[in-house]
């Protein structure tokens, strides 16, 4: 069973990743297999700068929720 504040996590990510003019904006919901995650998002970015924008986007709109990102690696 997915948990609201992952269905409400996900929705601020998709929305961030939509600000920013993401591409391709793909929600796996992977509860039922992972126990690390509830969901999983794909997008694509025309550049690396793009990627990189929507990247912070999303971990800065989550932190405003009160989600902040306990481990980033990368982008």
């Amino acid at each position: 069973m997915v948990e609201k504040n992952s269905k409400e996590m996900a929705k601020i990510a998709v929305a961030a990743l939509e600000e920013k003019k993401a591409k391709d904006i793909k929600i796996l919901d992977i509860s039922g297999v992972s126990v690390l995650a509830d969901y999983f998002i794909i997008a694509s970015g025309s550049n690396v700068n793009q990627v990189q924008a929507m990247a912070d986007n999303v971990e800065e709109e989550l932190g405003k929720a009160g989600y902040p990102c306990k481990q980033v690696e990368g982008y």
